[in-house]
């Protein structure tokens, strides 16, 4: 029996800026690592409990942005709810990352031309995973309160 790498991650129609692709034969497919790190992207950028059908789905960042927290602090929460919120995905194994775009380790132009102002309570995270037929998925997305 061959095992095919990534064949468990599944396909699903590509999203861009949250659209959906369309190409002259119909809507276009992401699958593989690159459906998973789109599963996951959207997992980070979908609000805690607004998913009708899964109220258990998303990110909530609420405690997080609405507590008197310092910097450190307001990072750890997040990054702990990064945890909960992608170790919930059957396909992801563990998270071995969570980086912010003012950690020193990450990665210089990750952040883009204009990095978000956490002034408006937007961080920008890195977030690597191991999946579970041990392929490394990378995340990049804002969070946001």
């Amino acid at each position: 029996m061959t095992v095919v790498p990534q064949a468990g991650f599944g396909v699903s129609f590509l999203l861009r800026d949250g659209d959906l692709v369309f190409t002259g034969s119909g809507v276009e497919l992401v699958e593989g690592l690159a459906n998973l790190t789109q599963a996951l992207t959207l997992r980070l950028q979908t609000p805690y409990g607004t998913d009708r059908v899964n109220a258990t789905y998303g990110l909530d960042a609420r405690e997080a942005f609405s507590g008197n927290h310092d910097r450190t602090m307001l990072k750890e929460l997040i990054r702990l709810e990064v945890l909960r919120t992608l170790s919930g995905d059957p396909r992801v194994r563990e998270v071995t990352g969570v980086l912010f775009d003012d950690d020193p380790e990450f990665p210089a132009g990750a952040a883009g031309a204009a990095p978000p102002d956490h002034r408006d309570r937007v961080w920008r995270v890195l977030v690597t995973v191991q999946t579970t037929d041990d392929t490394t998925a990378v995340v990049l997305t804002d969070v946001e309160r």
